[in-house]
């Protein structure tokens, strides 16, 4: 039984709106990959004519390819106010409202468009990846699911359907949706990728793996393909090669690298010249990898290490550490690089053991403030954290609920202390057993990040944590730490060992 015609959601086919010489001129330029061109065309056009939503709305789709997502935004609202009647504009609204994290928006804009096209698979299949991107996968299945049924042969909704799946953590049903896609149409390159992260999911490393080969194979230049395949590598351990596909992350959008206009160090001698080093990521990877930063002395040059500025004290202590400025400082330099680049010049790309066990050392000062604070030891001190930033996207698979720990604190002859800040600490309120959990001062780390944590960790007889920044300082100062993992950690713990050499 044919479905009931859809109404057009594609701006190349909407009749008269966008037949203007200049407009379709435009439009020819901006399906080319001009932008360029296209966007010059449109900003003599709304010169002319300020409220011209078709300039306006293709002026927000070229700020949107450009990766401009907040200034797509503004255009593209000024576009919806002009035509509130035109369901391409509200769609390609509701993509850049979920582009910017506007989840709220993008969900209502897309609905908008589903009550002027009910029976459009695009438009209901929009809807449904605004439910996923907001974080409710179920809410975006059952739209999904009705955009297939209304038209199931269409890969590109099988596909958004394949990553509902995904979502909701149905990895059977989404292998076989995406391997249905992927078999329609093999150079769907993110279909490849979606079923690499799908087989990961389900354990299956080595297909998943041959899988982004496969996407790399159909588009070499896509970043997510490589990015994918790093974190596949390094994970299994295969660490020349993961750390080679990791490079590609400085291509991936709003990624959290410094862009420097410097070349990029690739290993060579520096004869006299400056290199600046540049922290990446979190806390935690700034901590876990600033142990390479004595190893460039070797190279004949000047080191300048930019970090976050919270973290220079802690930093200051690592033995060889090169001149340090906070982050954006930029100060003169001949080559740059992102920290975690250096991994793959040192030890084959294997991680790098330091040779006492540690690299990064609590102030003495604080140490001893630190014992007084804690008093004699009378039982087994075990510190524990269980929540990272919530600002991650990935924090509900890493951070644990504080409750879980509570068999930990029954244990006869144990003390725990918590090394929790910020985020998560409004938990302790809720446990039945905070007489057993010490907690400490409110001004602990206030003048550095994790100076008073360390000093304390250096007091315990072990610390347990959840996948945060913790881990890293612990095991920095050479602490004893157990880290507890989700099923699919992250690239750095691997899959196979109870221990990580990081």
């Amino acid at each position: 039984m044919a479905s009931a015609p859809a109404l057009n959601l594609n701006r190349e086919d909407s009749r008269g709106f966008y037949a203007d010489e200049q407009l379709a001129a435009a439009l020819a330029y901006f399906r080319a990959g001009r932008y360029d061109k296209a966007d010059e065309i449109y900003r003599k056009i709304l010169k002319k004519s300020p409220s011209n939503s078709g300039a306006l709305h293709m002026s927000g789709l070229v700020a949107l390819k450009r990766g401009r997502a907040e200034r797509a935004t503004q255009l593209l609202v000024k576009a919806a106010k002009t035509s509130p009647d035109r369901p391409e504009i509200l769609c390609d609204l509701g993509n850049a409202f979920k582009a910017t994290g506007r989840h709220r928006d993008a969900i209502k804009a897309h609905k908008m468009v589903v009550e002027m096209l009910p029976k459009s698979p695009e438009a209901l299949s929009n809807l449904g990846a605004a439910y996923k991107a907001a974080g409710k996968p179920e809410k975006a299945l059952e739209h999904l699911e009705a955009a297939v049924a209304l038209r199931p042969a269409d890969p590109e909704i099988r596909f958004n359907y394949g990553n509902g799946l995904i979502a909701a953590e149905h990895y059977e049903e989404a292998e076989i949706t995406l391997r249905q896609v992927v078999y329609e149409k093999p150079d769907h390159v993110r279909a490849h990728i979606n079923l690499g992260v799908t087989l990961k999911e389900m354990g299956k490393f080595d297909a998943a793996v041959e899988r982004f080969t496969n996407a790399i194979a159909v588009s070499p230049d896509v970043p997510e393909a490589h990015w994918n395949m790093a974190l596949m590598q390094l994970a299994l351990g295969r660490f020349e090669q993961g750390w080679q596909e990791y490079e590609w992350r400085s291509r991936l959008p709003g990624f959290a690298m410094q862009s420097l206009d410097r070349p990029q160090w690739q290993g060579e001698a520096l004869n006299g010249r400056t290199l600046l080093v540049h922290a990446e990521q979190g806390l935690g990877d700034t901590v876990q990898f600033c142990r390479y930063l004595p190893k460039l002395a070797s190279f004949g040059g000047k080191v300048i290490f930019a970090c976050q500025d919270r973290l220079i004290p802690l930093i200051e202590t690592l033995d060889g550490a090169p001149e340090i400025v906070p982050l954006p400082e930029r100060p003169k330099h001949d080559f740059q690089t992102p920290l975690l680049s250096l991994a793959r010049f040192f030890n084959e790309g294997l991680p790098l053991l330091p040779d006492d066990n540690s690299y990064l050392s609590p102030d003495p000062a604080r140490v001893a403030a630190a014992a007084e604070l804690l008093g004699p030891a009378k039982r087994l001190r075990v510190g524990i954290a269980w929540q990272g930033s919530d600002a991650y996207r990935h924090d509900a698979r890493r951070s644990i609920p504080l409750a879980c720990y509570e068999l930990l604190a029954r244990v006869d002859g144990v003390e725990l202390i918590s090394l929790q800040h910020g985020a998560g600490t409004e938990q302790i309120a809720d446990i039945g057993w905070s007489d057993r959990l010490a907690v400490l001062p409110d001004d602990f780390d206030a003048d550095g990040a994790f100076l008073d944590t360390a000093a304390v960790m250096a007091h315990l007889d072990l610390v347990v944590t959840s996948d945060t920044s913790i881990a890293h300082v612990a095991g920095a100062i050479g602490a004893p730490v157990t880290v507890a993992l989700c099923n699919q950690p992250d690239w750095r713990w691997g899959y196979t060992s109870k221990t990580a050499a990081w």
